[in-house]
């Protein structure tokens, strides 16, 4: 049995796994997929900015170092099982998993659980507008565009926020001709990456909505568009399109392990303590009273459920640092 069991090997899980090893605590992480979490699902050609100590970093190398870390303080890691059930017992919980590709099932029992299944719980939001159905990856991505896909093409970013403002660069720097479209009157990302956008002049239309998509023979030809004030709708020509305007959620799952959630978040407190004892969260998936999104604040938040755990788990008369550095 292990003392810890950690469920998502995004930045927050493979953080609470390094702090985790630190206190000597026996590790499990699980992830339903590859460990690295949106760093190598989502975003993994992505240069990130806002790790500090680096000014920039490819998504997929910051994961890798993430990953060598943990497997350097001896974090063990089950890949591809997606977590079908966990069960609170008398003196410990079992983390019921599926095989992703056996469909075989396997039980984990472990003194204590944390919660960083981060964007494991997400799906991508959709336009829900004619033509979108049915369209293949070749025309329309709800992620990162890749370079390669996208150079030389008219594309169309949809969103307003830090997603759709990278997407947009990305696909300038891979020679796209680019447009972006926000259904708001402002931009909702950093400050840093609308004045990238602007210093590359990429074309934004504010207060837009996408109305429907002009598909031919399974290709898309153009976006008929919206924007508010203006006399009618219009054509866009665009041949591939990117839409980044957030997640919807399904916590259904989790709520059945009797953990207590708040719309679309597991509800923490300031060590990361769900409602259950021994269940902790951490990373995108939690909700607290100033909670801001970010790469380094998900870190953080593994480091502190990983205290946390440990002064459940191992019960000292008082919680030092001094196990970090044994």
């Amino acid at each position: 049995m292990h003392e810890v069991l950690i469920i998502g090997g995004g930045p927050a899980g493979l953080t609470a796994g390094i702090y985790c090893r630190m206190r000597r605590l026996s590790v499990l992480v699980v992830d339903a997929g590859r460990v690295g979490g949106q760093l190598v699902s989502v975003y993994a050609g992505k240069p990130v900015h806002d790790w500090p100590g680096q000014a920039q970093v490819v998504a997929n190398d910051l994961a890798d170092q993430l990953v060598a870390h943990a497997r350097e303080l001896d974090v063990e890691f089950a890949e591809n099982e997606k977590v079908v059930d966990v069960r609170r017992l008398q003196d410990r919980f079992e983390v019921v998993t599926h095989d992703a590709r056996t469909r075989e099932e396997r039980v984990h029992p472990s003194a204590s659980v944390i919660i960083a299944i981060g964007a494991g719980a997400f799906e991508p939001r959709r336009l829900r507008v004619q033509g979108e159905e049915g369209l293949s990856e070749d025309s329309v991505t709800y992620r990162m565009p890749e370079p390669a896909r996208v150079a030389g093409r008219t594309v169309v970013v949809v969103g307003g926020g830090d997603s759709g403002l990278e997407s947009a660069q990305a696909a300038h720097r891979a020679g796209a001709s680019v447009t972006i479209l926000h259904p708001h009157a402002s931009f909702k990302g950093m400050e840093a990456n609308l004045d990238v956008v602007k210093q590359m002049r990429i074309p934004r239309l504010l207060d837009t909505k996408v109305k429907e998509l002009v598909v031919e023979e399974g290709v898309l030809r153009a976006v008929i568009v919206e924007t508010r004030g203006e006399p009618g709708p219009r054509r866009l020509d665009c041949d591939y399109l990117v839409v980044n305007i957030g997640a919807a959620v399904n916590l259904e799952a989790v709520q059945g392990w009797g953990v207590e959630v708040e719309g679309t978040h597991i509800r923490v407190d300031g060590s990361m303590q769900t409602s259950v004892p021994g269940i902790f969260a951490c990373g995108d998936i939690v909700t607290y009273e100033g909670k801001y999104k970010l790469l380094i604040t998900a870190s953080s938040e593994g480091a502190l459920a990983a205290n946390s755990t440990y002064a459940f788990v191992r019960r000292p008369a008082r919680v030092t640092m001094k196990d970090l550095y044994r």
